[in-house]
């Protein structure tokens, strides 16, 4: 955009020129504004209330090993529901039998305890010893 300003003798006007940024700092707002928003959906798409924990400083960089259970108490074991019955056969199969391997369970805070804990009994059952309750970083 150019704007003119006098000169002294009020005759004649110099043009300044300047780039207006404000429109890409616009665009760039709310580009930042969608990638906040759709980062955290793409983590997981099934969709758990999970309370508050604290942050730790090793995240595991290999294929992890999900199961979720929903506030309704329905068991996922990555993305696929599965019946609590057969929840240790399938972890097994997924694993090929790497007890070793850690199981990341994720479990709505609304959902009662004792389910959560027949979860883990599930699994640690099955052979897994290493079983973490994943729950939300504190903001």
């Amino acid at each position: 955009m150019a704007f003119s300003s006098p000169k002294k003798n009020g005759n004649k006007r110099a043009v300044i020129s300047e780039i207006n940024i404000t429109p890409f700092v616009d665009v760039l707002l709310v580009l930042l504004i969608i990638f906040m928003v759709a980062a955290p959906m793409l983590t997981s798409s099934v969709d758990v209330n999970l309370p508050q924990g604290v942050e730790t400083a090793n995240e595991e960089k290999l294929q992890t090993i999900t199961v979720s259970v929903k506030s309704d108490g329905a068991i996922f074991l990555q993305e696929d529901p599965v019946k609590s019955t057969i929840l240790a056969t399938r972890l097994k199969e997924i694993s090929a039998n790497n007890f070793s391997r850690k199981i990341f369970v994720r479990a709505d805070k609304a959902l009662d305890y004792g389910k959560v804990m027949d979860v883990v009994k599930t699994i640690s059952l099955a052979g897994f010893a290493q079983v973490v309750l994943v729950t939300e970083i504190p903001k």
